[in-house]
């Protein structure tokens, strides 16, 4: 069974997308905040990281950094889930990071999780 690791600062997203998750037959982990996911990818492994862009303290792109930097994490997928529609320098983060996709919220379910399984199977 993939994992995947969800990381927002609102609860309330991280809960929503975890249940969608689970009830695709994901086993899902969630870190609030990007402190809290570098912990866990520490001790956890994860198939892909849903990773919101701007959150307090570590931004989105600042924990993807620090994730590819590390031999034990450095090559995990990872998707922004995000508020945000990235322009051209937003999509240049997307690539200088390897990021494997980028989803708007608030999600449209039957997208996002056709989404999620690309991303995984790839």
């Amino acid at each position: 069974m993939p994992k995947v690791m969800v990381v927002d600062d609102e609860p309330d997203i991280i809960e929503s997308v975890k249940t969608i998750l689970e009830a695709e037959g994901y086993d899902v982990t969630c870190a609030n905040g990007g402190e809290e996911c570098l912990k866990k990818l520490e001790k956890e492994k994860v198939d892909l990281v849903l990773m919101d862009f701007f959150m307090p303290g570590m931004d989105g792109r600042m924990v993807i950094e620090k994730i590819r930097e590390n031999p034990g994490s450095g090559d995990v997928k990872v998707a922004f889930l995000t508020a945000v529609t990235f322009r051209k320098r937003g999509m240049e983060i997307i690539e200088e990071l390897n990021i494997s996709d980028y989803i708007i919220k608030p999600i449209e379910m039957n997208d996002f999780t056709s989404r999620i399984k690309k991303i995984i199977e790839r």
